[in-house]
């Protein structure tokens, strides 16, 4: 779903044409997520259907292969096509779908464009039969004021984007081969399951402007509630050499900051959630992924289990 004319145009080479991404079964299933969540249009449309090769899988703007690449490249994004009056200042307009670029992508031939978005369909992709439907989302959704995958309202236009979460892994302490999984006999998004033991617990930041590395080191929090972290344990994440796992959107990224946990103590059943405190030393505050206004699918994406 390009807002832009390069579709229609002779294509540079595709740097990442020949990447294979893996999608370990340690994959969450995005799907089991609320309808109109960003994780959720990117998971069923600007993956599936927009990222196909030669167009929007990072080699032109918007760039729909990550979730936070995709939100960071269209809300409040300046767009580089238009129509012949220029009526149209961002991508996505926070709260005001009928002047984003996007929907008009989506709904009118521009004059000066490729024509209505999405050109081509990938096989695999449900667009044919579900576009009434998914348009219907895209437009609630930039409506609702575009908020992030964890619930977090739009920043305003020309700010910079505060950091997400965009990788959560856990492994058994000093181990980096074989990551803790979600019961893959259960449907949606299930606690990783964990042993009773100390646990390095990973996470993959995305920023549009901050490197990982340049960020603050981040804290964990770490709770026996869902809700309630009045009275959780913090860890601050030391910074450690890379490690390649894969993303909540599913692909292969660089993970750098980890902390142990030690659930020892933690007996079958107990289920426990966590909160992520991220700094990029721009935003006025830190932010905190999953948040209040995170939906409980999200926050379910951030707990573990001892089975």
């Amino acid at each position: 779903m390009a807002v832009m004319t390069a579709c229609e145009k002779e294509q540079p080479e595709n740097p990442y044409e020949q990447v294979v991404y893996e999608f370990p079964e340690v994959t969450a299933d995005l799907s089991a997520l609320q309808p109109g969540n960003f994780a959720y249009l990117h998971e069923k449309v600007f993956r599936p259907t927009c990222a196909n090769s030669g167009c929007h899988d990072g080699t032109f703007e918007p760039a729909f292969t990550g979730i936070s690449s995709s939100y960071n490249s269209l809300v409040n994004h300046p767009g580089i096509s238009n129509d012949l009056e220029n009526s149209y200042e961002h991508r996505v307009v926070p709260g005001d779908p009928d002047n984003s670029l996007l929907w008009a992508r989506m709904t009118v031939d521009l004059p000066n464009s490729s024509g209505i978005m999405p050109l081509t369909v990938d096989a695999g992709s449900d667009w044919p039969d579900q576009q009434a439907y998914y348009r219907s989302l895209i437009y609630d959704w930039i409506a609702a004021g575009a908020p992030d995958m964890f619930g977090t309202p739009a920043p305003p236009a020309g700010a910079d984007f505060p950091p997400g979460v965009e990788g959560l892994l856990a492994f058994p302490e000093g181990n980096t081969t074989n990551p803790y999984q979600r019961d893959p006999e259960e449907a949606g998004i299930t606690p990783i399951e964990i042993e009773s033991a100390p646990v390095d617990v990973w996470i993959y930041i995305e920023d549009d402007n901050t490197a990982q590395s340049s960020m603050v080191p981040p804290v964990v929090m770490l709770s026996e509630s869902l809700s309630d972290f009045s009275e959780a344990t913090s860890y601050t994440m030391s910074q450690q050499p890379q490690l390649t796992g894969v993303s909540l959107g599913g692909q292969n990224v660089p993970y750098i900051w980890k902390a142990t946990i030690d659930f020892s103590e933690a007996q079958p059943g107990d289920h426990f959630y966590l909160r992520c405190v991220l700094d990029d030393n721009v935003q006025p505050e830190a932010v905190t992924i999953p948040n209040e206004g995170s939906s409980p699918i999200v926050n379910a994406i951030f707990s573990l289990k001892v089975p």
